[in-house]
């Protein structure tokens, strides 16, 4: 019995060792010269504080400070783990770069949708452009058939009207040539006629100076 008390006095009066700690989900607690609340405060710590643990006893906790001061704190305010409010800063911490991350992409996502608005207007733009393009060049090929079938008709029409005119200027050149051989041939016909009545008055002339 006595060595059983011996050894849990022992475990009691030990120094536990050094580790880390949390201030348990309060708003602050006080730290202490000394364990016990007789002893001066030397700071107060909010929820959450990270603590070095250096040494236990009755219900207190010796911790050392950021500023390499130690002191005493009640050890029921402290858990091995962080408090879920600081665990919650944390993360508000960590979701705020991220949040505004995600804003930038959506304004960036936003930004993409707009161009590919106006991208397809663009295309829907140059679509119809081309559409009308096509049109206009079946068009123009229909009317370059009608102009090159109305050229042909033109040349094959003027053809036709040279040939008529070659002929008919041959055929005037033939009744020309008629007329002219008829008219020749009445010419000489009253040329004869003159000259043979000429010929017949001079006789008829020498036949009475003759006479007389």
């Amino acid at each position: 019995m006595a060595i059983g008390v011996l050894i849990g006095l022992i475990i009691y009066v030990t120094p536990a060792a050094a580790g880390t700690q949390y201030v348990d989900d309060l708003h602050e607690i006080t730290v202490r010269l000394g364990p016990s609340v007789e002893y001066r405060v030397i700071k107060t710590v909010s929820s959450g504080t990270r603590l070095e643990t250096l040494d236990n006893k009755n219900g207190w906790t010796q911790v050392r400070l950021s500023d390499d001061r130690k002191g005493w704190v009640v050890s029921r305010y402290l858990a091995d783990e962080k408090p879920d409010s600081k665990k919650y800063e944390d993360l508000k911490a960590k979701y705020e770069p991220l949040k505004k991350q995600v804003e930038e992409l959506k304004a960036a996502n936003n930004e993409l949708k707009r161009g590919n608005q106006t991208l397809s207007e663009e295309l829907a733009k140059a679509r119809e452009a081309l559409a009308d393009t096509k049109a206009d060049y079946e068009e123009l090929k229909t009317s370059s058939a009608d102009v090159l079938r109305l050229k042909s008709e033109n040349e094959n029409l003027a053809s036709a009207i040279k040939e008529k005119n070659q002929k008919i200027e041959d055929l005037e050149t033939k009744i020309s040539d008629a007329f002219l051989s008829e008219a020749l041939k009445w010419f000489l016909a009253g040329a004869g006629v003159l000259i043979l009545g000429i010929i017949i008055g001079a006789s008829g002339k020498r036949k009475r100076s003759s006479l007389l």
